[in-house]
């Protein structure tokens, strides 16, 4: 009996020392910015677009802007875009791109099929592209890739913010 439950407490002990080790805290990622960005020398970032998904677009810079006003703005007559958004079609697994060259483009093909959050964290995941940010890996990080619901910036997608904002 005695061997049985020494057996027991090291058990516990061992798995307790494990989770401590090897956990990692889902909530946390390191800030990663890819090395470009699409804002201008006035630390603006202006849009225009031909997009069905407009009001999609509008919502995902409302997610920025309330985190950091006044950076993510709508093209004027007067300021020349820094980001164009479309959309394409184009049968692969490629949902969305952001690109140096200053384009933002929805694939039909697949954004069609997804729903208005899908779609929102979509947008939102391009944008942070655009400001200069790559992908994280936390489970609550909107620059996390794939086809998910988080419509909210995480502590990580804040911080990786400020960090490219410190370099513009």
């Amino acid at each position: 009996m005695f061997r049985l439950k020494n057996f027991y407490n090291m058990i516990g002990t061992v798995t307790v020392a494990a989770m401590l080790l090897f956990s990692i805290n889902p909530a946390e990622s390191h800030a990663k910015l890819q090395g470009w960005d699409l804002v201008d020398s006035g630390k603006h970032l202006d849009w225009d677009a031909d997009t069905k998904y407009t009001s999609t677009v509008s919502s995902a810079v409302s997610i920025w802007e309330g985190y950091k006003p006044g950076i993510i703005r709508p093209d004027s007559a007067t300021v020349v875009e820094d980001v164009y958004i479309f959309d394409y079609y184009e049968v692969s697994n490629t949902i969305a791109q952001t690109s140096s060259a200053g384009t933002m483009k929805f694939n039909d093909y697949k954004f069609q099929g997804y729903n208005s959050e899908e779609r929102l964290h979509t947008a939102i995941h391009e944008f942070g592209h655009a400001l200069g940010l790559d992908h994280t890996w936390g489970m609550y990080d909107v620059m996390q890739q794939g086809r998910l619901s988080i419509n909210s910036l995480s502590n990580t997608d804040e911080s990786s913010y400020d960090e490219a904002y410190s370099t513009y």
